[in-house]
């Protein structure tokens, strides 16, 4: 009897590990297909059938091919049917023409080759299904458009790779792309990037898609007069969008680094980006769900209609806003700011929020640290805004509400314009008022003297906010920084409130916890 129920006991444990697993595999798999809904197998593929493909050399002011589906007409090389074919050689001024039908996939294998247009692009694209473009494994190719763009046709050619159809670019090899008069990869439809690594130089956009930009690995080198990576769709009623799950990105452009008039929503990869206007623009949502993001200078740091941060490790330098949550247009960061007055400067804008649930975030502004034309939500994660020195900008800075329920959250800078979360918050925060120089230690110790937190802010401060999960209602702590320390007893779990001016700076501090202020601390009287 014994070893029955001991066999009807592993059965059941086994029926529950088969259910377990099985479980498992279905959201595993689910995953998988939400991750890659973005890419086709055929756009991570980079292999090919070299004795099967057609072979087209090219011989400097010409090229060579014995396909019929290979026209060569002086320098110029058009393919007109689906298939594979590899290029090498070098084409000194010409370009290389895909004409095929409506419904054709072709796929150009580049195997040491460099291709030069003094007056249009290096490659394009005039009529085909999809195209897929593959660096050879260890390659090393260029596309060059070193000229003006001259009219060759009803199209607007105005890129060293420009593509009327699909376009992606993919491989194991190494491509250069310079367009010194246009943008460097123009696809009129999806652009869709795998793997392979580049080097854009262009005079206008790197990367650039009608209806949308999607980079799945690689890296890329993107050096840009205007923006590194765009999205736009104007004709259509879907506007474009931006999705990166990985990569290395290295962007500098005199306009944004990366910049879509839909949404941007970012699973991984590696950014680094260096850039005149915004790091990260979208007119609607921005989306961060993982990655390394580290915007090195900008004017506005990370902007959209709204922006969740769900995970991640961000750093922003911005000359004015870190995260700013505004919508419309890419000049809306230019109109939002303190001296905008008018009568409807201060009421929130529909749709517009900032939400942070994870990651890491750090932020040196010089205009206002988060700037939310609506609402501000703190989950989860850690925020560290080391904010303006100037009493025009503050901190953070909301049109709306906002209310704190996790995370460590820490946000040094001037006493005029400082915030607080609001009464709807479920997680203990505390402004006072407390002098700092660069690079001193803020820290939140408790009645024990143990250490909650402990960070050191970038520039010199005369108030700090304060929150983290262990603050509790009722008791007493210390914040210190640099030589000024303030003891708080928590009579709420708002210690500071803000109030008066709301989204255009904050207001005067006040409300709960202000009126008693602590005597010989070595701060300011928390009233100022």
């Amino acid at each position: 009897m014994e070893k029955k129920f001991v066999k009807i006991a592993v059965g059941i444990a086994i029926c529950f590990l088969c259910i377990f697993l099985l479980t498992g595999c279905v959201k595993q798999e689910a995953e998988t297909q939400v991750t890659d809904s973005m890419f086709t197998d055929n756009d991570m593929e980079i292999g090919y059938d070299e004795e099967t493909a057609t072979k087209i050399t090219l011989t400097g002011d010409s090229a060579e091919s014995d396909s019929d589906a290979v026209t060569i007409s002086g320098s110029v090389v058009t393919i007109s049917e689906e298939g594979t074919y590899i290029l090498s050689g070098t084409l000194n001024d010409g370009m290389v023409i895909v004409d095929a039908g409506d419904e054709d996939k072709l796929r150009i294998v580049l195997d040491d080759a460099s291709i030069t247009s003094q007056t249009s692009a290096a490659l394009y694209v005039r009529n085909a299904d999809k195209v897929f473009v593959t660096t050879a494994t260890d390659s090393h190719n260029s596309l060059v458009s070193a000229g003006e763009y001259v009219a060759i046709d009803d199209n607007d050619i105005d890129a060293a790779v420009f593509a009327k159809s699909d376009l992606t670019l993919n491989g194991a090899g190494q491509l250069t792309i310079t367009s010194a008069a246009g943008h460097g990869v123009v696809s009129k439809d999806d652009l869709v990037l795998t793997g392979g690594d580049y080097s854009i130089t262009a005079a206008s956009q790197g990367l650039s898609g009608e209806d949308s930009v999607r980079i799945a690995n690689g890296q890329y080198s993107i050096e840009a007069g205007n923006d590194g990576i765009h999205a736009e769709n104007d004709a259509d009623a879907e506007p474009a969008f931006i999705y990166v799950a990985g990569g290395t990105l290295s962007i500098t452009s005199t306009d944004d680094g990366v910049n879509s008039n839909g949404d941007i929503t970012i699973k991984g990869g590696a950014f680094e980006i260096e850039s005149g206007d915004d790091g990260i623009h979208a007119d609607d949502a921005v989306v961060i769900d993982d990655g390394e993001i580290t915007v090195t200078n900008s004017y506005e740091g990370i902007e959209g209609l709204s922006v969740d941060i769900n995970d991640g490790v961000i750093d922003i330098t911005a000359s004015d806003d870190g995260l700013n949550a505004a919508g419309g247009t890419d000049e809306s960061g230019f109109t939002s700011g303190f001296g905008s007055m008018g009568g409807e400067e201060f009421a929130a804008t529909e749709g517009a929020y900032i939400k942070i649930t994870g990651g890491e975030t750090n932020i040196n502004a010089s205009g206002d640290g988060i700037d939310s034309n609506g609402d501000l939500y703190v989950t989860g994660g850690e925020t560290y805004v080391s904010g303006p020195v100037d009493s025009a900008n503050g901190t953070f800075d909301y049109n709306g509400e906002a209310s704190i329920s996790g995370g460590i959250f820490v946000a040094a800078g001037p006493t005029e314009m400082a915030q607080n979360f609001g009464e709807s918050s479920t997680q203990g925060s505390m402004l006072v008022s407390i002098n700092g120089s660069a690079q001193s230690t803020i820290t939140l110790t408790d009645a024990d003297g143990n250490q909650l937190v402990s960070w050191e802010a970038d520039k010199a401060y005369s108030s700090v906010v304060i929150s983290c999960p262990d603050i509790t209602e009722g008791e007493t702590y210390t914040v210190a920084g640099g030589s000024s320390t303030v003891q708080v007893t928590m009579d709420s779990l708002i210690y500071g409130a803000s109030g008066g001016m709301g989204g255009q700076g904050g207001g005067m501090a006040g409300g709960p916890g202000m009126s008693s202020p602590p005597d010989g601390q070595g701060g300011k009287p928390q009233g100022w």
